[in-house]
């Protein structure tokens, strides 16, 4: 563990280091940049190499969380993934409460994970270990997965400035095959097997009353979204994907918070296997159920279903405040529980079988909103998963 955590310090101190502004100041003012080398690690995806850009344009320090923020992102990790982006944010770019944000990404998988479809897969991880008198290879579990994509999406106020409606739409090609036998996905082919265009539009309602975005102390952020991919967009593929995410935050004491997600997903239609290990968000799409970012200490992937249910439960301790080479950086630790499920076309839709992990984290802030995170989870499946990244879960 103590590894994985300089790995962060380095990480941060580094970009601190290199930063185009020079005081640390509350709140921040004009442009922030920082390069950050990827010395990220992930369970299922290895260390990740490459770098990072970040850039803030905090103005005045009158408008919060900042005026513009981009991200531009080149890395390839040891698990045989190349991760390529660029992501925009622009709050307040049409007056204020809006916003709108686009990323473009290239994403190249050598390994990407396949268990099957399902709440309960036969999964045994000694088929796929050399060591193992059952091993059958090592890639029984993977396939080869790439995709390019283009997101927008824009919000508006309503009648309160607190409540938004979202519209947005992208372009995502796919490209995949199966390794040769003996291989899961060989074995048991699924649909959107010849990969192709999953092209969307998108609308949603988002309520967000968080005292702050990067880590909330109280407040509740909420959003109920819609998708529709469908051939008249261009797309391979027709069905809907109905996302409800609910996020609250309680200041149980002076430094101690409670936060809580709660997230519904369901994919009527025919999407293809690789898009129900999706999951919408009104901010950025991500991975689950079992990654660092849904389910810390599961496989990545594990499961996967067109419904799901995902909670994660936090504690989150404010360490110290600390003032290193002119800039402010403030630690926090975290106590996690996260639990959740999928259910297929068939299945009953009953509360039985839930899976859970649980773990500790790191999270250290800098200038507000960068924010490095550590992340040890254990399961029935993990003895340990160490996940070191950028950004909060929620």
């Amino acid at each position: 563990m103590t590894k994985y955590l300089y790995g962060l310090m380095l990480g941060i101190l580094l970009s601190v280091m290199i930063t185009s502004r020079s005081p640390g100041q509350s709140p921040p003012q004009g442009l922030a940049f920082a390069a950050v080398p990827s010395l990220s690690y992930s369970s299922g995806e290895g260390w990740e190499y490459g770098g990072k850009l970040f850039f803030y344009q905090f103005g005045k320090g009158n408008i919060q969380p900042y005026r513009w923020h981009l991200l531009i992102n080149a890395a390839q990790t040891t698990e045989e993934k190349r991760d390529v982006y660029a992501f925009l944010d622009m709050p307040h770019i049409w007056g204020p409460a809006t916003r709108m944000d686009i990323k473009l990404e290239y994403k190249k998988f050598g390994l990407e994970d396949f268990y099957g479809l399902g709440n309960r897969p036969d999964y045994r991880k000694e088929v796929a270990d050399p060591e193992q008198p059952d091993f059958l290879s090592d890639v029984y579990y993977n396939y080869k997965h790439r995709w390019s994509a283009c997101y927008i999406n824009a919000q508006w106020p309503l009648r309160d400035r607190h409540v938004k409606l979202l519209a947005g739409a992208a372009l995502v090609r796919t490209r995949l095959s199966a390794y040769p036998p003996p291989n899961l996905l060989h074995e048991q082919p699924q649909a959107g097997m010849a990969g192709g265009y999953s092209n969307y539009v998108r609308t949603g309602l988002v309520i967000d009353r968080r005292d702050q975005e990067a880590m909330p102390t109280s407040g509740y952020w909420s959003d109920l979204l819609i998708e529709k991919c469908v051939k008249l967009l261009g797309s391979d593929y027709d069905y809907t994907r109905i996302t409800l995410t609910d996020r609250h935050y309680f200041k149980l004491l002076p430094r101690l918070v409670y936060a809580q997600r709660l997230l519904l997903e369901h994919m009527p239609g025919y999407p293809p296997f690789y898009e129900m290990a999706v999951i919408s968000s009104s901010y950025q799409r991500f991975e689950g159920l079992g990654s660092g970012r849904s389910m810390r200490g599961v496989p990545r992937l594990l499961f996967v279903g067109p419904s799901k249910l995902l909670m994660n439960l936090e504690l989150r301790w404010r360490m110290m405040d600390l003032r290193l080479l002119k800039q402010e950086l403030t630690f926090y630790g975290h106590l996690f529980a996260d639990g959740g499920r999928v259910w297929l076309r068939n299945d009953e839709k009953k509360l039985k079988h839930l899976h859970f992990a649980e773990g500790i984290g790191v999270h250290v802030q800098w200038k507000k909103e960068l924010i490095g995170a550590l992340d040890i989870g254990r399961s029935a499946w993990n003895d340990m998963a160490i996940y070191l990244t950028f950004g909060n879960l929620f």
